[in-house]
């Protein structure tokens, strides 16, 4: 590489860029958006309305990332979790995170404007505020809780997706969000048993910092019980069939299995195990979703 392309790569480092927009949780946001669109119409709509749907949900989510991180910085520099962050090693400036941010959210207005629909425009705008600002910068210092509420943002992408499709509001995806809304406590907690640490360092009062871990993990727990019973809502209202059921009992007994586990581990080692097995549990539950429509089974 010569002198002048090592400058510009340094100018716009692409995966500093990269990094402000949190694809690994951009990943579920997508996953769990396309299964709410496969269930409304089985992809039969119109291709364009079901990529740039996802594109334009991305984008305005990316940009809650990049914004999240800005207001963030000086938290993120105080864990050893996020002290590698683009913004925190300047890496990228504050302002460039800024115009990102912006081209991010613009570029995803028009295009759900283009393709999709107002509706999805209002909810996606609805979930980007409340992410990037409300919980970022107030629900965050708020109380042990935090997560739980704030879950409400992460969970929202099967509803977008489904109206980005549908330009309405139905039960199933509401029951898919529920599902999310449930996941998310357990999931994050186990987190931040791993990391209770850097939580104390940047004073922010999640679970295990503030009431223990052992509470924590009993909390962990209760959850794990309560998401299995949430996971069933689509089979026992009549939306999704045998195929789902009998994948999701196996995943959650997994799920409460590892959350016991956790529960009189005095080591508390096995908290992040429970974290990663959390992401491959939902990946697989909206991926059997679909399945179920393709593998029927009746129970």
């Amino acid at each position: 590489m010569n002198t002048e392309a090592a400058i510009e790569t340094q100018r716009f480092p692409l995966s500093g860029y990269l990094k402000l927009t949190k694809p690994s949780i951009i990943y579920l946001l997508v996953l769990t958006a396309a299964t709410s669109m496969f269930l409304a119409n089985g992809f039969d709509g119109s291709l364009s309305k079901i990529i740039f749907g996802l594109i334009g949900i991305a984008l305005i989510a990316s940009s809650s990332a990049v914004i999240n991180q800005i207001l963030d910085i000086e938290i993120d520099s105080k864990m050893v979790r996020t002290k590698n962050r683009p913004l925190v090693i300047g890496e990228i400036s504050q302002k460039s995170a800024k115009t990102f941010a912006a081209a991010l959210l613009v570029s995803g207005i028009i295009i759900l404007f283009a393709f999709n629909n107002v509706l999805t425009i209002f909810l996606t705008l609805l979930t980007w505020a409340f992410y990037s600002f409300f919980y970022t910068k107030i629900l965050k210092f708020a109380g042990t809780q935090n997560i739980v509420i704030g879950g409400i943002a992460g969970a929202m992408p099967p509803l977008l997706g489904w109206t980005a499709i549908t330009n309405s509001i139905d039960a199933l995806p509401l029951l898919m969000v529920l599902i999310i809304f449930i996941w998310t406590p357990p999931h994050f907690w186990a987190l931040a048993i791993n990391r209770k640490d850097d939580y104390v360092a940047a004073k922010v009062p999640m679970m295990p910092v503030v009431k223990g871990t052992e509470y924590t993990k009993i909390q962990i727990f209760l959850y794990s019980i309560l998401l299995t019973v949430t996971s069933l809502f689509p089979f026992a209202t009549g939306y999704l069939g045998g195929f789902y059921f009998l994948s999701a009992l196996v995943l959650n007994t997994i799920f409460i299995g590892f959350s016991l586990a956790l529960m009189i581990d005095k080591s508390n080692k096995l908290a992040l195990p429970l974290f990663l097995y959390s992401i491959v549990y939902l990946t697989l539950l909206f991926i059997f979703m679909v399945l179920d429509k393709l593998i029927p089974i009746q129970i």
